[in-house]
C-alpha cells in the first residue's frame, strides 16, 4: 500500500511539472517575424514649394505572429529638409506628419510625434501589437519637404529612405521610394510696362465695367497710347499640373496664392485690380481681351470646382496673413465687378491672390488685368510686374515658396505663342558683318548696322552680348539693351590684336519673343610702318625766328609727322605742355624746371616713334613781340590805319620774358620807358604783358618798338616791332 501512494505522489508531481512546462512555453510573448512590403504614392509636387506635402509611404506587413509587439523607431530620410509645422512649445516635435496603423478595419493614427531633424523625422517608440491574422499595414503621411531645393526643372523624382531600427527580425522588402515627382507649378505670362500716354484718367465709378468702358488701350502689359481711357496690362498664370492650383486644404494657412509686384511706375499713377479673378474653366473666365477671350469681368458659380482667384487684402510683403475680399452674396452665376487700388510707394508696391476654388483634375489658367491711372506723364518710363507664387518662404505660412526664378512662359501650355498679340523679335542685316582694321590700330571702313524691331504686340525687351571665338575685348556694340525698335552699331580695333581673321557672334536676346545671332568676321591687317618723327627747326612762338628760348616761355617746333594718337615734347626728359599740334607744327611751353640752363636736348614722340635729339639754346631771357600783338588803348590792332595818340596805353604781348625780370620800353629810340604793367597775360601761359604809355611829345610818325628785360645781371632785348603814332588831339 505505501509503495502505490509513493507512485501516486510521483505521478501527481510528474503532471503539476508537465502543467507548469506548457504555461511557461505559451505565456511568453512571440518573436514578430514576417515580412513587410513598401510601397508608396507619389505626389506631384511644386518644384517651387517650400511646404509641399509627399505621398504616403505604405508598409503592409505579413507572416507575423499574433500577438507578438512590433516596436522600434521608424525613421524617413530625404534629400531636401523636412518642413512640417512644429507643435508649440516642442523639441522639434510635429503631430502634423504621422505613422497610422491599420489592423483590417481602418487606419488609425498611433499618435506618436515625428522628430526633425533637417532631413530626417523619426517616429520613435513604436509599440504595435501583431492582431490575430498576423497582418496588418503601417502608413507614414503629411510629410512635408522643402521639393525647390533639388532645383527648378529637375526630371529627378524625390525619393526616399526608410530605415526601421527594430529588435524584431521582421524584414522590409525595400527601403528607398519615389514620393514625389517635382513639376513647375507656375507658368505666366507678362512683360516690362513702357508707359509714353499722356494720360489715362480713371472713371467716377471703380468698378471693372466702367473701367473697361472708360476706353481701354489694348496692351499686353504696356501703355504706349495717348487714349482718353483708362489703360491696363494683362497678366495670366497657367498652372503646372491640374493640382499646381490648390483652394485651402485641412492643416495649411491658406490657399495657393500668387505674389504681384510693380516696380517702376510715375509717381502719379494709381493701379487697380480685379477683386476677384475666374479662371479659365468659369461660366465666364475674366478677361481683358489683349490676351485672347472676350473682354470681360466674369462670373463664377459658388462650389463649382472652377478657378477662382481672391484678391487678398492686409497681407505682409512675403505675401502672408491679411484676408480674403468678400465676394458677392447669392448662390447663382457672380458678377466678379469689383476692383481695389493697389497700394504705391514710389512708384512700387505689390498684390497677393488666393486661389479659393480649382478643378483638382483640369489644368486650369487664369488672367487679370492691372488697370494703370494717370493724370499726366511728363517724361516716358518703363515699369516692370512680375510675379511668382506665395508666400515667399521668408514667411512661416503653409504653403508657402521660394522665391526663385521667374515663371516660364506658359503659351506653350495654352498653344498661342504665335498669337499677333506677343512680342516677335526681328532683326534684318546680312549673314556677316564683315570689320576690318589695323594691328594695334583703330578700324578701317564702315561699321556694321544692325536694326531690331519687334515683329509682333506688346512690349519687347531685348539684349545684347557678344561671344568671342578667337581673342576678346576687340568689338564694341554702341546699344546692348533696348525696348522693341533699336539698332546697334558694330565697330572693332585692332588694339592687342596681330594681323589674322578674328570671329565672333553678336546674341541678341528677347526672352520668349526670339533671340538672334549675328555672325561678326574683323580682318586685322599688319600695322602700316610707323612714319619717322622729323625735326627741322626750333623757334620762339611769336617771331618764328630761330632765337634762344626761355624756360616757361612758347616755343614752336617745325617738322614731319609731329602728330598722331599720342605725342609728347621732352627738355633734357622735363616735359612740355603742348598747346597746338599738327603734322608740321607743335606748340609748346617750355619746363619751368630749364631754369638758368643755356641749352637743352629736345626730343618729339608721336605714338611712340622718337626723333633725333635736337639741341635748344636756351638764354635767362629773350623778349619776343608777336606779330599783331600791340594794341591800342581801345583794344585795336596798332596799325598805319589805327595809330596810337601820345599819351595813350598801349598793350603790349610777348613771350620770352622770365618772372621777375626788370622791364623797359623803347619807342622811337627813347629809351627806358617804365612799363605801368609787366607780368604774365591773363589766362593765356607763357604770354607776358607790357602796359606802358607813349610819350606825349612823340611826333606823328611809323617809328619801331623794344622791349627789353633785365636777367642775371644781363639785359636782353627784342626786335623791333613796328608802332604807328598820331599827331596829338587839337585842344
Amino acid at each position: 500500500m505505501e509503495h502505490l501512494i509513493r507512485r501516486s505522489d510521483r505521478l501527481l508531481r510528474l503532471s503539476i511539472l508537465l502543467a507548469l512546462t506548457i504555461y511557461a512555453t505559451y505565456s511568453q510573448t512571440p518573436p514578430v517575424s514576417g515580412r513587410c512590403a513598401v510601397t508608396s504614392v507619389p505626389a506631384q509636387a511644386r518644384a517651387e514649394g517650400v511646404t509641399e506635402r509627399i505621398g504616403d509611404i505604405n508598409l503592409q506587413c505579413s507572416g507575423s505572429n499574433p500577438g507578438a509587439v512590433l516596436s522600434g523607431n521608424l525613421s524617413v530620410y530625404l534629400p531636401v529638409g523636412i518642413t512640417n509645422r512644429l507643435d508649440s512649445n516642442s523639441n522639434n516635435l510635429t503631430h502634423e506628419a504621422m505613422v497610422s496603423v491599420d489592423y483590417g478595419s481602418g487606419f488609425v493614427p498611433t499618435g506618436i510625434a515625428g522628430q526633425i531633424a533637417n532631413q530626417i523625422v523619426a517616429f520613435n517608440g513604436l509599440n504595435i501589437t501583431i492582431p490575430p491574422s498576423g497582418n496588418l499595414n503601417l502608413r507614414i503621411s503629411n510629410i512635408r519637404a522643402a521639393v525647390y531645393q533639388l532645383g527648378l526643372g529637375t526630371p529627378h523624382p524625390l525619393q526616399a529612405q526608410l530605415s526601421f531600427s527594430s529588435p524584431a527580425s521582421i524584414q522590409i522588402d525595400q527601403s528607398l521610394v519615389v514620393v514625389a515627382y517635382p513639376q513647375t507649378g507656375l507658368y505666366a505670362t507678362l512683360y516690362d510696362t513702357g508707359i509714353t500716354c499722356t494720360g489715362s484718367p480713371l472713371p467716377s465709378s471703380l468698378t471693372l465695367a466702367s473701367l473697361f468702358s472708360a476706353g481701354t488701350a489694348f496692351a499686353s502689359t504696356r501703355v504706349t497710347e495717348g487714349s482718353a481711357g483708362t489703360a491696363f496690362a494683362s497678366t495670366r498664370v497657367t498652372e503646372g499640373f491640374s493640382t499646381a492650383f490648390q483652394p485651402r486644404a485641412a492643416g495649411d494657412d491658406q490657399g495657393t496664392r500668387f505674389l504681384i509686384h510693380y516696380s517702376g511706375f510715375p509717381a502719379n499713377t494709381h493701379l487697380y485690380l480685379p477683386d476677384a479673378v475666374a479662371g479659365s474653366d468659369a461660366a465666364a473666365p475674366t478677361a481683358g481681351g489683349d490676351l485672347g477671350g472676350s473682354q470681360q469681368g466674369g462670373q463664377y458659380v459658388p462650389g463649382s470646382s472652377t478657378l477662382l482667384l481672391v484678391r487678398v487684402l492686409g497681407t505682409d510683403a512675403n505675401g502672408a496673413g491679411g484676408f480674403l475680399t468678400q465676394l458677392p452674396a447669392g448662390s447663382g452665376p457672380l458678377s466678379l465687378n469689383g476692383a481695389t487700388e493697389v497700394p504705391l510707394s514710389g512708384g512700387s508696391g505689390y498684390a497677393v491672390y488666393e486661389v479659393a476654388d480649382a478643378n483638382p483634375n483640369a489644368q486650369e489658367t487664369a488672367q487679370f488685368p492691372t488697370f494703370i491711372g494717370l493724370s499726366s506723364v511728363t517724361a516716358p518710363a518703363v515699369a516692370q510686374e512680375s510675379i511668382s507664387f506665395g508666400p515667399l518662404a521668408a514667411s512661416t505660412a503653409i504653403p508657402r515658396f521660394s522665391a526663385g526664378s521667374p515663371p516660364p512662359s506658359d503659351c506653350s501650355l495654352i498653344g498661342d505663342c504665335g498669337a499677333g498679340y506677343f512680342p516677335k523679335l526681328s532683326v534684318v542685316t546680312s549673314s556677316v558683318v564683315q570689320l576690318a582694321a589695323f594691328a594695334g590700330g583703330a578700324q578701317i571702313g564702315l561699321a556694321g548696322y544692325i536694326p531690331i524691331s519687334n515683329a509682333g504686340g506688346g512690349i519687347m525687351s531685348w539684349s545684347a552680348t557678344v561671344a568671342y571665338q578667337q581673342g576678346a575685348g576687340w568689338l564694341n556694340l554702341s546699344s546692348t539693351s533696348g525696348q522693341n525698335y533699336g539698332s546697334i552699331l558694330a565697330t572693332a580695333s585692332g588694339i592687342g590684336l596681330a594681323a589674322g581673321v578674328y570671329q565672333a557672334n553678336i546674341v541678341i536676346d528677347a526672352g520668349s519673343a526670339g533671340s538672334f545671332t549675328v555672325p561678326v568676321t574683323l580682318t586685322v591687317q599688319p600695322a602700316p610702318p610707323t612714319p619717322s618723327v622729323v625735326v627741322t627747326k626750333v623757334v620762339n612762338a611769336a617771331t618764328f625766328d630761330a632765337t634762344p628760348l626761355v624756360a616757361g616761355s612758347l616755343g614752336t617746333i617745325m617738322g614731319s609727322h609731329l602728330s598722331g594718337k599720342s605725342a609728347a615734347v621732352t627738355f633734357d626728359g622735363s616735359p612740355a605742355s603742348l598747346l597746338y599740334t599738327s603734322d608740321s607744327q607743335i606748340n609748346l611751353q617750355l619746363p619751368l624746371a630749364l631754369g638758368s640752363k643755356t641749352s637743352s636736348s629736345m626730343v618729339v614722340t608721336v605714338d611712340g616713334s622718337s626723333s633725333a635729339p635736337w639741341p635748344v639754346a636756351l638764354a635767362p631771357a629773350w623778349p619776343s613781340i608777336f606779330a599783331n600783338g600791340i594794341l591800342n588803348q581801345d583794344n585795336s590792332v596798332n596799325a598805319p590805319g589805327a595809330a596810337a595818340p601820345p599819351g595813350s596805353i598801349l598793350q603790349i604781348f610777348a613771350t620770352g620774358i622770365p618772372a621777375g625780370a626788370t622791364v623797359s620800353v623803347e619807342i622811337a629810340g627813347r629809351t627806358g620807358l617804365v612799363p605801368l604793367y609787366a607780368g604774365p597775360a591773363p589766362t593765356v601761359p607763357g604770354v607776358q604783358q607790357v602796359n606802358v604809355a607813349v610819350p606825349t611829345d612823340l611826333a606823328a610818325s611809323s617809328t619801331q618798338l623794344i622791349v627789353c628785360a633785365v636777367a642775371g645781371g644781363q639785359q636782353y632785348c627784342s626786335a623791333g616791332s613796328p608802332l604807328a603814332v598820331v599827331p596829338p588831339a587839337l585842344p
